[in-house]
């Protein structure tokens, strides 16, 4: 994926085993960083849409099951979307 392009082909073409191991750490690490404050930014969100706080329990279990259930499917559309994008060789035309 994008993942192996973006760390380690230029990690390669550095040629210096020093500077290729400072780029990989250097992008390992902001890749962790970027992925937890999403994380907890998408947590925060979600908490706020269930509206946390308001209601009795029963109404914001109900709510919460709707914010997991609608981002579980939205991840699973984008997948299935991926995925036939992919496969019909139109991947890169959608992305461009």
């Amino acid at each position: 994926g994008p993942g192996g392009v973006l760390g380690v082909i230029p990690a390669v073409q550095l040629r210096d085993a020093k500077l290729a191991s400072v780029y990989l750490g250097t992008f390992c690490v902001t890749s962790i960083l970027v992925m937890g404050c999403f994380a907890a930014f998408y947590g925060t969100f979600s908490e706020w849409l269930a509206g946390a706080g308001r209601g009795g329990r029963q109404d914001r279990v109900s709510r919460v099951f709707f914010v997991e259930f609608g981002s579980a499917f939205l991840s699973f559309a984008v997948g299935i979307v991926w995925l036939v994008l992919l496969s019909i060789g139109m991947l890169d035309e959608v992305f461009q």
